[in-house]
């Protein structure tokens, strides 16, 4: 079962830039503990247009995404990283998404 991970972060006041230089760390890391690329969004119209991106990335199983986020948090890197981004995000949603069959709607 492929899943979408959706995460909206919206940053501090005054902390784009310093956010910008931990969303390149953070996604070179990520990618050495083999999680997929994720493509990074910013608002055109709606709520919460200002200082806030989505990050969507892909897995191809529940068990996966689980194996890398376990291996990610065991990196003493990763911990030291996500004190740094507390202090960067004034809120962070993560949404994980599954895709449904035709089956799953009842055709």
């Amino acid at each position: 079962m492929k899943v979408v991970s959706l995460e909206k972060v919206k940053f501090a006041p005054g902390k784009w830039e310093e956010a910008g230089k931990l969303m390149t760390a953070f996604q070179q890391m990520a990618e050495k503990n083999g999680f997929p690329k994720y493509k990074i969004y910013s608002v055109l119209s709606g709520e919460d247009v200002v200082q806030t991106l989505y990050f969507q990335s892909e897995l191809e199983s529940l068990s996966q995404m689980e194996s890398l986020l376990e291996k990610m948090f065991s990196d003493p890197e990763t911990r030291v990283m996500m004190g740094e981004w507390a202090g960067v995000v004034e809120s962070h949603e993560v949404t994980i998404l599954k895709e449904l069959s035709e089956g799953d709607l009842g055709t």
